[in-house]
């Protein structure tokens, strides 16, 4: 039981010191820490190529002991497997740790007020058997991210801090939203409501948003996800990859596309579509001079080979992320990428082309 929030390693990277390492393209990361400049992030895809690139490490922002982030609650309403895990009333139990007024204001989407679980004179409601079969404890306050147990997290949000050491006492590993609502609410208004969502067919009418890979810049979703208006509005995206053979441009008039017309298929080439969807998105988030940047969804038929193989080699060209990092990045972030063992092959040899050597092996990959 219990969730585990998985960490990008540090690994030793073939072929580059640590100074080098050090010296390459700044590691001033989008995903919560400063924003790179445009000189560190958009390197176009001739000069790339043309130089061979020294790898970088990702850098992830520090989270405390306990706590996930709203990008990764985000994700985690929106985790696909062969459904969409939210539509399973046994996934994900969020409980709301501030007052009934607030609760009934707004609150995420799910969440039950705490005290219908973690009563403050009656102890747990619900019994271990039941807490076990969720995936997901997700407990949030107001506001807060102090340390887990401390003087300013009991001051800040003492019901979160009980419903915490309760949980944790029957042998759940409950995590905490960092921030709390109002960092949610922020990011995600459209994906807190005043209604309370627990039934079966109430959850199955939800709907499920693109992954997020770089926060507020880069998403990652299906051919129908492309095609709701609600989600493209509510995501501000401004620039589409269409990777699909089969699936027309939603809305051509509102946003600019790139179609790419590939097949899921292990033979397919994709020696040209990488460096141009690479392309493509660095621009897009560039923006025009003087402008802000776009947003970009990349999508396939169902979100998982053809769009997974283009995010992975715009983070290798133009993050300088090894195969095997920006691999585990999406994971991280869409669980259910998957692309084909051919797709993979061709992303071994774009790392070579990259790097000027081979820095990943793909007995690593694990799908």
């Amino acid at each position: 039981m219990g969730i585990v929030v998985s960490r990008a390693d540090k690994c030793a990277l073939v072929g580059a010191t640590s100074s080098e390492v050090q010296n390459t393209v700044s590691q001033r990361e989008l995903n919560g820490t400063i924003k790179p400049s445009q000189d560190d992030l958009f390197v176009s895809s001739r000069d790339t190529i043309e130089a061979v690139l020294l790898p970088a490490l990702p850098v992830k922002i520090k989270v405390e002991r306990g706590y996930v982030t709203p990008q990764q609650v985000y994700n985690f309403l929106n985790a696909e497997g062969g459904h969409p895990l939210l539509h399973d009333p046994s996934y994900m139990l969020i409980l709301d740790c501030r007052s009934a007024e607030r609760y009934k204001e707004s609150h995420l989407v799910t969440a039950r007020a705490s005290v219908t679980v973690i009563h403050p004179e009656l102890g747990c409601l619900m019994s271990c058997v039941q807490l076990q079969e969720f995936s997901i404890i997700l407990l949030y306050a107001e506001q807060g991210h102090s340390p887990v147990g401390s003087q300013e997290a009991r001051a800040d949000s003492p019901t979160l801090q009980h419903c915490f050491f309760q949980l944790s006492a029957l042998g759940m590993d409950p995590v905490i939203l960092q921030g709390g609502f109002s960092a949610f609410h922020t990011h995600y208004p459209f994906l807190c409501t005043p209604q309370m969502i627990l039934l079966e067919s109430e959850l199955r009418s939800l709907t499920i948003y693109p992954s997020e890979i770089l926060e507020g810049m880069l998403y990652q979703g299906s051919a129908l996800q492309a095609c709701d208006y609600r989600i493209i509005k509510n995501l501000h995206i401004t620039h589409v990859v269409n990777a699909t053979a089969e699936i027309s441009d939603a809305f051509p008039n509102v946003l600019q596309y790139l179609q790419l017309r590939l097949n899921d298929d292990a033979q397919q080439d994709l020696s040209q579509a990488l460096p141009e969807a690479s392309r493509f998105i660095a621009e897009a988030l560039r923006g025009a001079p003087g402008a802000l940047g776009g947003c970009v969804l990349v999508h396939c038929s169902l979100g998982r080979s053809r769009s997974s193989v283009l995010t992975i080699g715009f983070l290798m060209e133009h993050r300088h992320w090894s195969l095997l990092h920006a691999f585990r990045w999406l994971k991280e972030r869409r669980a259910c990428a998957a692309p084909n063992a051919g797709f993979l092959c061709q992303l071994s040899d774009y790392e070579e082309l990259l790097f000027g050597q081979r820095l990943t092996s793909l007995d690593d990959i694990r799908l």
